[in-house]
């Protein structure tokens, strides 16, 4: 349990170092760039990879960054692109960044090399944030704050579930169908990008020894 909550407290201590910062600015940056390129399949459906450079900050810096990324990012893009009389909503930022903590919970502080072992943490990463976040979460709140605003979990009745079982199934076919895709991806940059890092950063520790040194 204490290593649990390590990961939020070593998470919330490397918001200090301006490396951080600037590498998380980059990641954003890129989420923002992919972000404008979703594929819009109805007004509360799309088809877009963010969760790419989300996951490599998720990975490089924990929970707590990686949750302020998300919840950035849907501001931003709400900002953009928000072309309709809805309003921001809270709920559905709180599972934003409920999407980004369990990107950090599951990948800060682990070494990801191209391994069935390493990997599967990445397709547990990417598919508890899709069943949980996308499917369970955004879907239940987007219905009910702007599909059917009388619709409860418990309180509903047959007619209603109904209707509620037939609005969901696209965004489930959807996101359990990209899936598979996410996770190609997924693999394939999240080992390189890890590799990549520590090899810069190993160089620029070599160098802030050196002048130190001086």
């Amino acid at each position: 349990m204490k290593s649990f909550f390590n990961l939020f407290i070593d998470s919330a201590k490397s918001l200090k170092n301006l490396r951080t910062l600037a590498t998380t600015g980059m990641l954003l940056a890129m989420a923002i760039a992919i972000r404008s390129l979703a594929i819009q399949v109805t007004p509360d459906l799309r088809i877009v990879f963010t969760c790419i450079p989300i996951s490599l900050i998720g990975l490089l810096y924990g929970p707590v960054v990686c949750g302020m990324s998300t919840f950035a990012l849907d501001i931003i893009g709400f900002l953009i692109d928000n072309k309709s009389a809805r309003g921001y909503s809270i709920e559905l930022a709180m599972v934003v960044i409920l999407s980004g903590i369990l990107y950090g919970i599951f990948l800060y502080k682990q070494t990801i090399k191209p391994q069935w072992s390493d990997l599967l943490r990445v397709a547990l990463a990417r598919f508890c944030v899709i069943f949980i976040c996308n499917i369970c979460l955004n879907s239940y709140f987007l219905y009910t704050l702007y599909v059917n605003p009388g619709f409860t979990l418990f309180g509903a009745t047959e007619d209603m579930r109904n209707a509620f079982g037939v609005w969901i199934t696209p965004r489930v076919i959807k996101n359990l169908a990209q899936f598979p895709i996410d996770f190609v991806l997924l693999a394939a940059v999240i080992p390189a990008a890890q590799a990549a890092y520590t090899k810069v950063r190993a160089q620029y520790s070599r160098n802030d020894r050196k002048l130190s040194e001086r």
